[in-house]
């Protein structure tokens, strides 16, 4: 009973399931199954041609590199011509022997443009490529320029500024110390401040006066300061506004700044005023703001 058991195969088994036949795709109408074998037959044919034959454009290029990279042979009537010259494999051409020794290699067109249009157009895209190198270096130089400008015009404004303030404060110390000197004029006019001036004071002076009523002991403003004084005051005004435009803030501040050390050996950067210009020289940075910043 059990021999019987052992020789019949087991319905699990690999073996069995090989013994059926393949019904793929399965539980489907007769004609998507007619279909799906179609397609199966027309797939391994296509993979079999695949593989037996070649595309012809693939079949072109190996045949054409193929007779490129062959050498031309005894056949060849240009070869026979030259082997009756004296010409040998491997020599080069022309009466010197420097010339080509390789043929002139083909150069294949697959395009359909005419001669000499990729050139053209190679030409044109290399005209094109400069031309926008150019604009861009171009470019680029000028944003480079417009911002040095920029850096120099904003630190010239600062600088400006800065040389207004220590002008401003070496005129009140110049005043200060020329009052200290009994001097009642400044060797310049930007020396001191406008408001120091002594004409500036004197009219200061008058409209207090006229301001607080007293104008009847002056017998009126044109009374103190009649026309011809007026005028020759204006022209002294003009004359000295004439002489302040002459210098820009630096520059009278250096003239000042020599003024002030040479006569009294003051510094105002350091705010000092030195024994003798030996020790201003020893002891102070320079005669700019910018010795006294390092």
């Amino acid at each position: 009973m059990s021999n019987v058991d052992d020789d019949e195969d087991d319905y699990m088994s690999d073996a069995f399931l090989k013994q059926c036949s393949d019904t793929r795709p399965g539980l489907m109408p007769e004609r998507v199954a007619k279909k799906f074998e179609r397609d199966k037959k027309k797939k391994e044919l296509n993979n079999k041609h695949r593989q037996m034959y070649k595309p012809r454009a693939t079949l072109e290029k190996e045949k054409r590199e193929e007779g490129m990279k062959a050498t031309i042979g005894s056949d060849n009537k240009g070869f026979a011509l030259l082997q009756k010259m004296g010409y040998k494999p491997g020599m080069a051409i022309g009466k010197a022997g420097s010339g080509r020794k390789e043929p002139v290699p083909i150069q294949l067109k697959l395009g359909r443009g005419g001669l000499g249009r990729e050139a053209h157009q190679k030409r044109k895209q290399e005209e094109q490529r400069l031309m926008r190198a150019n604009m861009s270096a171009k470019r680029q130089r000028m944003d480079s320029r417009q911002r040095t400008e920029f850096v120099q015009r904003m630190g010239g404004r600062f600088a400006d500024k800065r040389a207004e303030g220590d002008l401003r404060k070496s005129q009140k110390v110049c005043e200060q110390l020329d009052a200290e000197a009994s001097l009642t004029q400044p060797s310049e006019y930007f020396f001191w401040p406008a408001e120091f001036h002594p004409k500036n004071k004197k009219l200061k002076a008058e409209n207090d006066r006229l301001n607080q009523g007293l104008s009847d002991m002056s017998g009126g403003y044109d009374s103190v300061l009649d026309d011809d004084d007026k005028e020759e005051e204006e022209e002294e005004e003009e004359e000295e506004e004439e002489k302040m435009e002459l210098y820009t803030a630096a520059e009278m501040l250096e003239i000042l700044t020599l003024y002030l050390r040479k006569t009294y050996k003051y510094c105002v950067w350091c705010g000092t005023r030195y024994d003798d210009a030996a020790d201003l020289a020893s002891n102070c940075p320079g005669d700019t703001a910018e010795a006294h910043d390092e």
